[in-house]
């Protein structure tokens, strides 16, 4: 298990670095924007999840994102992370240069709360040995009075959806 979690890991993140890695002419405050992305997925840890969940009743509308609209809302949601307005300025340069390709991996996902972007989050997946595997990661919701229960409505709709389709469910967080 260990073997797929550091792959599936190492493919997230090379995969949200590629956005800006691969650019032509990728702008500075871009850059400091995937480095203080970087720098957070440091702290994060990994855990297996063994049981099936179902979806309770939610109070957010999810969709995923494919189209520049949703990719700015994603990037709002989840820079808020950042607390300094300079580095979410960068954080949010960063994220609205994600493109997306036909049959990406990774699927990047928005809930919205009484009409408006609330919560976000992400599902790479990645097949081997003929076994889909998922990883959830990016988890976040905007600083409002009901946070967690935004990030944990977040959580379990993407867990449920991975379950769908994948032998190997994982967390990051």
């Amino acid at each position: 298990m260990h073997v797929i979690t550091e792959k599936l890991i190492t493919l997230k993140n090379a995969w949200m670095a590629s956005h800006i890695t691969d650019a032509e002419f990728p702008t500075p405050l871009s850059e400091k924007g995937l480095e203080l992305y970087q720098l957070s997925q440091t702290a994060l840890t990994t855990h297996s999840i063994d049981t099936s969940l179902s979806t309770p009743e939610s109070s957010l509308s999810f969709y995923p994102v494919d189209c520049h609209p949703l990719t700015i809302r994603y990037s709002l949601v989840r820079a808020s992370q950042w607390e300094n307005e300079q580095e979410k300025e960068a954080v949010i340069e960063y994220l609205t240069q994600t493109m997306f390709e036909p049959n990406a991996e990774a699927t990047l996902y928005v809930g919205f709360f009484k009409g408006k972007p609330a919560a976000c989050g992400m599902i790479y997946t990645h097949a081997e040995d003929g076994k889909q595997h998922s990883l959830v990661s990016d988890v976040y919701a905007l600083p409002l009075p009901n946070q967690q229960q935004l990030i944990t409505e977040m959580e379990n709709h993407l867990i449920h959806s991975a379950q769908q389709s994948s032998q190997t469910v994982l967390i990051q967080k």
